[in-house]
């Protein structure tokens, strides 16, 4: 982000690597909106002592857990931006790399069976080039070795933007959105995507996927929005 040159791996930030270096600096890392707080660990929302929030207990989303290292703020949401909508891939796999010395705690309770990216519809993908998500999942499962499935959830239906609506308008706008052919049976799914705003996404997802059958559904996003932008 700075442009100096990467430093060498460093301790406070980063497990060592195979070329021994940082996908940052220290003073870059240091400057990402790393996620610390206690959180609702269902939705990934700001709670006390990391307690489920109101929310999940009086209206519990579809999906049963939520992973996010980062919140959604500068620098970060700019370097998205920039792998998003600008083609700029290598910020995937820089971004990916940070995120990768804090993944095996998260996961080791629970180690997911499969793992799959947020679908994008067809007509998305032909514009933009890329599933952005997909980008993201190939890299982690790289370096997780978790089995990744890219055709077993498609999106089906091509929704507006919902940038400004509430959870209940997004939740209803998504209904018949995704549709799985596969049979999820007992399985521990884990769903990749770069930026959790109101979760009414990933809560239809994972509706569609219990509803093949999945026993489990995780969400692996690089970010959570704590308040009210685009997802």
């Amino acid at each position: 982000m700075c442009a100096a040159p990467a430093q060498k791996y460093q301790p406070e930030y980063w497990s060592e690597t195979k070329t021994g270096h940082a996908p940052f600096c220290n003073d870059c890392a240091a400057a990402l909106p790393w996620y610390t707080s206690s959180r609702c660990p269902q939705c990934a929302l700001p709670t006390l002592n990391g307690d489920y929030c109101g929310i999940c207990l009086q209206h519990p989303p579809a999906f049963d857990q939520t992973f996010a290292p980062f919140r959604y703020a500068y620098p970060l949401d700019r370097l998205l931006q920039q792998f998003k909508y600008h083609q700029q891939l290598p910020i995937g796999k820089l971004i990916t790399e940070a995120v990768l010395p804090h993944l095996p705690t998260l996961l080791a309770a629970n180690i997911p069976d499969v793992m799959i990216a947020m679908p994008m519809h067809t007509q998305r993908v032909r514009q933009r080039g890329f599933n952005h998500a997909l980008e993201l999942a190939k890299h982690l499962q790289k370096a997780l070795k978790i089995p990744l499935d890219i055709d077993g959830c498609t999106r089906v239906m091509d929704t507006p933007s919902q940038a400004g609506m509430d959870m209940k308008t997004r939740i209803r706008n998504l209904r018949g959105a995704f549709a799985s052919p596969k049979d999820w049976q007992g399985k521990h799914v884990l769903v990749v995507d770069d930026v959790m705003t109101t979760g009414a996404s990933m809560h239809a997802l994972a509706k569609v996927l219990k509803q093949a059958g999945a026993g489990q559904v995780s969400a692996l996003v690089f970010a959570r929005t704590l308040k009210s932008t685009e997802e």
